[in-house]
């Protein structure tokens, strides 16, 4: 059965490039590529030009998280879409392919640079985070249980797969099953730090949730 992608972007991966001068997508694997975690945003339109993520770069310290109105920063903004099977494109010192690999592929929130219209998709592999630009057709989008009957190429890659798993379906329950959580620990994310708190009410019908918090901060920062 194929996985249902989460359609929220807050807590997913971004790629992005920004650059002062032209780029061409011929020339894609030369972009400035910089990847990171979507941590909040204004609203669920991502098409609206005023639309604001609230992004946190893996390269930076969690602290330094800032607010960026995508589509007036970026020429590219990708936002993770769900996990693929590829293998790494081979080198000119390889003479032979490598084996299907987990990773992650993207959609576009901004394409400024017409990325989306040719046959070239960005991956980004799920243990050590490598980019790659790879044909369409060599992807395979992964499917619940493959972590059990395919080669995820070593215990690294599937421990990656299954932590990968059971974050989407973590999600899921806070979206579509709030009122399990109900007197259960969490860790709350807001601008200026971690904190854990306590589910103490949700209404089934409201969008929203009330949490205790229990004044004890976190220093976790970092990318999922």
């Amino acid at each position: 059965m194929a996985y249902k992608c989460r359609e929220e972007i807050v807590g997913k991966r971004f790629l992005s490039v920004r650059s002062p001068t032209k780029l061409k997508v011929s020339k894609i694997s030369e972009w400035e590529w910089r990847s990171g975690v979507v941590r909040a945003v204004s609203s669920r339109d991502t098409a609206s030009v005023d639309f604001t993520a609230l992004v946190e770069y893996e390269d930076v310290e969690w602290q330094k998280r800032e607010w960026t109105r995508v589509h007036e920063t970026y020429q590219e903004f990708l936002v993770e879409h769900t996990l693929v099977w590829t293998c790494r494109p081979v080198t000119d010192k390889e003479s032979t392919p490598s084996p299907p690999l987990p990773a992650l592929c993207f959609k576009p929130i901004v394409d400024k640079l017409g990325l989306g219209t040719t046959k070239k998709r960005v991956v980004q592999f799920l243990v050590d985070h490598d980019l790659a630009f790879v044909e369409e057709e060599d992807i395979r989008f992964y499917q619940e249980g493959d972590e059990n009957r395919y080669d995820a190429g070593s215990p690294e890659a599937q421990k990656a797969v299954k932590a990968w798993v059971d974050y989407q379906d973590g999600q899921k329950i806070l979206l579509t099953t709030p009122t399990v959580l109900v007197g259960l620990p969490s860790e709350g994310v807001p601008c200026r730090g971690h904190h854990a708190v306590v589910h103490s009410r949700h209404p089934v019908l409201q969008p929203h949730h009330q949490e205790s918090d229990n004044y004890r901060r976190y220093g976790v920062g970092g990318a999922q």
